[in-house]
């Protein structure tokens, strides 16, 4: 991959070429606010505060201070720093499959729990199942002694490779496409946010619905049933668990279709959850976003902390796994 277009003017050393100041490289980061994921780096030095091999690193994406833009540093040893892999052409994947995915400008490790079809799959993080395009993935590999582990076939290569140093040192916008540039993987336009790809809904189709009250809130998805279209991407639904306020019927609604999503796939239910798995549960009719704050001394229930903060005791039979769509917020 060319290093053309180095960010800072500094002295080569000894050290590997991806290691020398300039370089674009991912890095195995983690803190309180980011999970360990690996995120594009750029190494400024090497540390000069010990014998170890420890360098400067300034992340791309990652901020000290994002009010004013101020990127965040950290030194680490030279074992979390690897090169950045060069952009590979989109693959198919199989169940059970190691890989990586990119969320909040990180990739992070889990496998493929389920393939939904030619080029979507059930991503497991942990006891998370996320809903991915294949252009959103990549095959795990590790960097050991120099070399790819498994190797990178020429075949895999992008054949139309763009340069990614000088895609890193273009400022950031707050499109989500740009801020993808420079990870070292496609991604494309498919799989990204519903609302640029206006998706039609057909009369009698089952959804879910969330922002049912309008004020932008997510906390929650209620099943649905697509009664029409009345134009605009906006449909009339009937909801199959809240009624209307004279409990005469089911409620129905006019709604964009920006906030429907299919019904997530069956994906089992592990047999027990713990703490800080990241669950949905069903609560006042819907499915709510929350996490397992404490398994109780009977292990069928749990102390859920829901997305508006709420605490929860929950029974084991109430709860699913989180299941998101890539482009859900």
């Amino acid at each position: 991959m060319s290093q053309k277009g180095k960010p800072i003017d500094a002295p080569a050393t000894e050290d590997p070429p991806y290691l020398q100041p300039g370089s674009i490289v991912e890095v195995n980061h983690e803190d309180n606010l980011c999970p360990r994921a690996r995120y594009t780096a750029i190494i400024m030095e090497r540390a000069a505060s010990t014998n170890d091999k420890r360098y400067v690193v300034q992340f791309t994406n990652l901020y000290q201070d994002r009010n004013i833009g101020t990127k965040l540093s950290k030194e680490y040893n030279s074992v979390d720093i690897r090169p950045l892999p060069p952009p590979q052409t989109p693959r198919k994947f199989k169940m059970g499959d190691i890989v990586e995915a990119y969320i909040d400008n990180g990739w992070y490790q889990g496998k493929i729990d389920q393939v939904v079809d030619n080029d979507r799959y059930i991503f497991r993080m942990s006891s998370m199942f996320l809903l991915f395009g294949m252009n959103q993935l990549r095959l795990h590999r590790t960097w050991l002694n120099g070399n790819w582990v498994p190797p990178l076939d020429e075949s895999e290569l992008d054949v139309e490779e763009e340069d990614s140093t000088e895609k890193m040192m273009e400022p950031e916008t707050d499109n989500a496409e740009a801020s993808k540039t420079g990870t070292g993987n496609i991604l494309e336009e498919s799989d990204q946010k519903t609302k640029e790809k206006e998706e039609e809904f057909s009369e009698g189709a089952h959804v879910e619905v969330t922002n049912i009250d309008g004020d932008g809130s997510n906390q929650a998805w209620f099943a649905a049933t697509i009664v029409k279209p009345v134009g605009n991407n906006r449909y009339l639904i009937r909801f199959k668990t809240l009624r209307t306020e004279d409990d005469t019927g089911f409620l129905e609604k006019e709604m964009d279709s920006l906030h429907f999503r299919p019904p997530p796939p069956h994906i089992p239910v592990p047999d027990q959850f713990k703490m800080f798995d990241h669950v949905e549960v069903l609560y006042k009719g819907g499915w709510w976003k929350g996490v397992i704050a404490e398994v109780l001394p009977d292990d069928s229930k749990y102390l859920v902390i829901l997305a508006n903060y709420d605490k929860l005791e929950c029974k084991h039979s109430d709860l699913r796994p989180r299941q998101s769509s890539i482009d859900e917020n």
